[in-house]
Protein backbone atom coordinates (compact mmCIF):
# COMPACT_ATOMS: atom_id res chain seq x y z
CA UNK A 1 0.00 0.00 0.00
CA UNK A 2 1.23 3.42 -0.96
CA UNK A 3 2.12 5.44 1.79
CA UNK A 4 -0.09 8.56 2.98
CA UNK A 5 -0.71 11.59 5.05
CA UNK A 6 -3.41 13.07 6.90
CA UNK A 7 -3.99 15.88 9.03
CA UNK A 8 -2.88 14.74 12.39
CA UNK A 9 -6.23 16.07 14.36
CA UNK A 10 -7.83 14.15 12.10
CA UNK A 11 -6.41 10.90 12.81
CA UNK A 12 -6.73 11.16 16.12
CA UNK A 13 -10.43 11.92 16.41
CA UNK A 14 -10.79 9.11 13.95
CA UNK A 15 -8.74 7.12 16.03
CA UNK A 16 -11.15 8.21 19.16
CA UNK A 17 -14.36 7.40 16.83
CA UNK A 18 -12.27 3.72 16.05
CA UNK A 19 -12.48 3.24 19.67
CA UNK A 20 -15.80 4.09 20.63
CA UNK A 21 -17.66 1.85 18.01
CA UNK A 22 -15.25 -1.08 19.08
CA UNK A 23 -15.39 -0.38 22.27
CA UNK A 24 -12.03 -0.84 22.75
CA UNK A 25 -8.70 -1.30 20.99
CA UNK A 26 -8.57 -4.40 18.73
CA UNK A 27 -4.92 -4.41 17.42
CA UNK A 28 -6.22 -7.73 15.35
CA UNK A 29 -9.65 -8.51 13.83
CA UNK A 30 -11.81 -10.15 16.17
CA UNK A 31 -14.87 -12.77 15.38
CA UNK A 32 -18.49 -12.45 17.34
CA UNK A 33 -20.44 -15.38 17.60
CA UNK A 34 -24.10 -15.92 18.44
CA UNK A 35 -25.49 -17.41 21.39
CA UNK A 36 -25.41 -20.69 19.69
CA UNK A 37 -21.68 -20.45 18.60
CA UNK A 38 -22.82 -19.42 14.93
CA UNK A 39 -20.43 -16.87 13.22
CA UNK A 40 -22.17 -13.39 13.20
CA UNK A 41 -19.45 -11.17 11.88
CA UNK A 42 -15.92 -9.61 12.54
CA UNK A 43 -14.86 -6.48 14.42
CA UNK A 44 -12.39 -4.89 12.27
CA UNK A 45 -9.04 -3.48 14.10
CA UNK A 46 -9.06 0.21 15.34
CA UNK A 47 -6.35 1.11 12.56
CA UNK A 48 -8.23 -0.84 9.33
CA UNK A 49 -11.35 1.47 10.59
CA UNK A 50 -9.44 4.26 10.70
CA UNK A 51 -7.87 3.59 7.26
CA UNK A 52 -10.50 2.31 5.35
CA UNK A 53 -12.42 5.81 6.57
CA UNK A 54 -9.74 7.53 4.47
CA UNK A 55 -9.06 5.36 2.03
CA UNK A 56 -11.94 3.15 1.05
CA UNK A 57 -9.91 1.22 -1.39
CA UNK A 58 -7.64 0.10 1.20
CA UNK A 59 -10.09 -2.89 1.43
CA UNK A 60 -9.32 -5.75 -0.99
CA UNK A 61 -11.39 -8.21 0.71
CA UNK A 62 -15.17 -9.32 0.32
CA UNK A 63 -16.55 -5.94 -0.20
CA UNK A 64 -19.86 -7.37 2.06
CA UNK A 65 -17.11 -7.41 5.33
CA UNK A 66 -16.24 -4.00 4.57
CA UNK A 67 -15.85 -1.69 7.19
CA UNK A 68 -18.57 1.33 7.35
CA UNK A 69 -16.87 4.69 7.57
CA UNK A 70 -16.53 6.11 10.78
CA UNK A 71 -18.31 8.93 11.18
CA UNK A 72 -16.83 11.66 14.47
CA UNK A 73 -18.58 12.89 16.93
CA UNK A 74 -18.32 15.66 19.35
CA UNK A 75 -17.22 13.44 22.20
CA UNK A 76 -14.40 12.35 19.60
CA UNK A 77 -13.23 15.57 18.78
CA UNK A 78 -13.19 16.57 22.67
CA UNK A 79 -11.26 13.04 23.52
CA UNK A 80 -8.43 14.18 20.95
CA UNK A 81 -7.75 16.86 22.55
CA UNK A 82 -7.87 15.50 26.21
CA UNK A 83 -5.45 12.89 24.51
CA UNK A 84 -2.91 15.85 23.06
CA UNK A 85 -3.17 17.83 26.32
CA UNK A 86 -2.35 14.24 28.26
CA UNK A 87 0.78 13.72 26.21
CA UNK A 88 2.14 17.05 26.26
CA UNK A 89 2.53 16.69 29.62
CA UNK A 90 4.62 13.86 29.45
CA UNK A 91 7.06 15.44 26.73
CA UNK A 92 9.61 15.62 29.48
CA UNK A 93 10.12 12.04 29.28
CA UNK A 94 10.09 11.64 25.93
CA UNK A 95 12.97 14.76 25.21
CA UNK A 96 14.83 12.26 27.91
CA UNK A 97 14.21 9.34 25.51
CA UNK A 98 13.28 7.00 28.82
CA UNK A 99 9.80 6.11 26.90
CA UNK A 100 10.78 4.91 23.40
CA UNK A 101 6.88 4.68 22.77
CA UNK A 102 6.88 8.65 24.49
CA UNK A 103 9.28 9.37 21.98
CA UNK A 104 7.35 8.15 19.16
CA UNK A 105 4.31 9.46 20.09
CA UNK A 106 5.36 12.96 20.75
CA UNK A 107 6.76 13.18 17.29
CA UNK A 108 3.56 12.19 15.49
CA UNK A 109 1.40 14.38 18.00
CA UNK A 110 3.59 17.56 17.38
CA UNK A 111 3.67 16.53 13.84
CA UNK A 112 0.72 18.75 11.46
CA UNK A 113 0.34 15.24 9.51
CA UNK A 114 0.45 11.11 10.06
CA UNK A 115 1.64 8.92 7.89
CA UNK A 116 -0.75 5.74 7.16
CA UNK A 117 2.19 3.27 8.33
CA UNK A 118 1.83 5.39 11.70
CA UNK A 119 -1.59 5.04 12.08
CA UNK A 120 -1.32 1.79 14.48
CA UNK A 121 0.48 4.36 17.14
CA UNK A 122 -2.51 6.84 17.35
CA UNK A 123 -4.85 4.06 17.03
CA UNK A 124 -3.67 2.89 20.36
CA UNK A 125 -4.36 6.00 22.08
CA UNK A 126 -7.53 6.48 23.07
CA UNK A 127 -6.54 3.23 24.80
CA UNK A 128 -3.62 4.22 26.60
CA UNK A 129 -4.79 7.25 27.66
CA UNK A 130 -7.98 5.85 29.63
CA UNK A 131 -5.69 3.48 31.02
CA UNK A 132 -2.89 5.63 32.40
CA UNK A 133 -5.92 7.69 33.60
CA UNK A 134 -7.48 4.80 35.56
CA UNK A 135 -4.18 3.18 36.86
CA UNK A 136 -2.95 7.55 37.75
CA UNK A 137 -6.66 8.06 39.40
CA UNK A 138 -6.21 4.35 41.40
CA UNK A 139 -2.39 5.35 42.68
CA UNK A 140 -4.19 8.53 44.29
CA UNK A 141 -7.04 6.85 45.95
CA UNK A 142 -4.50 4.23 47.23
CA UNK A 143 -2.76 6.75 49.32
CA UNK A 144 -5.91 7.91 51.15
CA UNK A 145 -8.09 4.77 50.84
CA UNK A 146 -9.10 3.22 54.05
CA UNK A 147 -7.82 -0.08 54.87
CA UNK A 148 -10.22 -3.43 55.63
CA UNK A 149 -12.88 -5.05 54.12
CA UNK A 150 -16.57 -3.87 53.05
CA UNK A 151 -17.94 -7.39 54.93
CA UNK A 152 -17.12 -10.67 55.70
CA UNK A 153 -16.73 -13.16 53.26
CA UNK A 154 -19.94 -14.60 51.86
CA UNK A 155 -21.81 -11.33 53.36
CA UNK A 156 -24.69 -10.19 51.08
CA UNK A 157 -24.59 -5.97 50.13
CA UNK A 158 -27.02 -3.88 48.99
CA UNK A 159 -27.62 -0.50 47.43
CA UNK A 160 -23.82 0.94 48.02
CA UNK A 161 -22.92 4.31 46.36
CA UNK A 162 -19.43 3.25 44.48
CA UNK A 163 -17.35 5.08 42.12
CA UNK A 164 -15.27 3.06 39.45
CA UNK A 165 -11.76 3.75 38.83
CA UNK A 166 -10.75 0.80 36.00
CA UNK A 167 -13.20 -0.94 33.69
CA UNK A 168 -10.33 -3.30 31.57
CA UNK A 169 -11.50 -6.51 29.27
CA UNK A 170 -10.36 -9.69 31.01
CA UNK A 171 -7.62 -11.38 29.28
CA UNK A 172 -8.78 -14.73 30.90
CA UNK A 173 -12.56 -14.44 31.44
CA UNK A 174 -15.66 -13.23 29.60
CA UNK A 175 -16.01 -9.74 31.01
CA UNK A 176 -14.57 -6.59 32.36
CA UNK A 177 -12.31 -6.52 35.39
CA UNK A 178 -13.55 -3.61 37.67
CA UNK A 179 -12.11 -1.60 40.10
CA UNK A 180 -14.16 0.69 42.80
CA UNK A 181 -14.55 2.48 45.76
CA UNK A 182 -17.13 1.88 47.73
CA UNK A 183 -17.35 3.38 51.23
CA UNK A 184 -13.72 4.37 51.13
CA UNK A 185 -12.83 1.31 50.72
CA UNK A 186 -11.17 -0.42 47.53
CA UNK A 187 -13.10 -3.40 46.09
CA UNK A 188 -12.69 -5.86 42.73
CA UNK A 189 -14.88 -7.65 40.68
CA UNK A 190 -15.27 -9.24 37.34
CA UNK A 191 -18.57 -7.86 35.35
CA UNK A 192 -20.32 -9.17 32.16
CA UNK A 193 -20.29 -5.65 30.08
CA UNK A 194 -17.87 -2.48 30.20
CA UNK A 195 -19.02 0.26 33.13
CA UNK A 196 -18.39 3.53 32.55
CA UNK A 197 -15.63 5.37 34.99
CA UNK A 198 -17.33 7.76 37.61
CA UNK A 199 -20.73 6.84 39.72
CA UNK A 200 -22.07 3.78 40.16
CA UNK A 201 -24.83 1.85 42.57
CA UNK A 202 -24.29 -1.22 43.68
CA UNK A 203 -27.65 -2.81 43.65
CA UNK A 204 -26.75 -6.26 45.02
CA UNK A 205 -23.19 -8.46 45.41
CA UNK A 206 -22.15 -10.97 47.32
CA UNK A 207 -18.61 -10.77 49.23
CA UNK A 208 -16.40 -13.59 47.50
CA UNK A 209 -13.29 -12.92 49.10
CA UNK A 210 -10.61 -10.51 51.01
CA UNK A 211 -7.20 -9.88 48.69
CA UNK A 212 -4.55 -6.93 48.63
CA UNK A 213 -4.31 -4.86 45.60
CA UNK A 214 -1.43 -6.21 43.12
CA UNK A 215 0.39 -3.52 43.18
CA UNK A 216 -0.03 -0.90 45.73
CA UNK A 217 -1.32 -3.57 48.54
CA UNK A 218 -4.59 -2.42 50.00
CA UNK A 219 -6.46 -4.21 51.15
CA UNK A 220 -9.47 -5.17 48.29
CA UNK A 221 -12.74 -6.65 48.96
CA UNK A 222 -13.09 -9.29 45.85
CA UNK A 223 -17.23 -9.24 44.88
CA UNK A 224 -19.12 -11.77 43.10
CA UNK A 225 -22.84 -11.61 41.68
CA UNK A 226 -22.87 -8.34 41.17
CA UNK A 227 -25.55 -6.07 39.34
CA UNK A 228 -24.76 -2.20 39.15
CA UNK A 229 -26.44 0.20 37.81
CA UNK A 230 -25.31 3.91 36.20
Amino acid sequence: MTVKEFPTQQVLELACASQRVNGEYLKESQAVYSADNMYLYSKHTNKMLMLCTLIPANWTADPKEAPMPLKVTEEDVALAQEIKTYFKRLLFAAIEGENEFQTNINSILSGDVVKTNQFGYVACLPSVYVRDRAQNKIKKVARTVQEGYLAEIGSNLKDLDCEILESVKSKNFEGYNISAIINNKMASWINKTNLNLGNCVIVKAKVKDHTKHWKHQNDVTRLNYVKAAQ
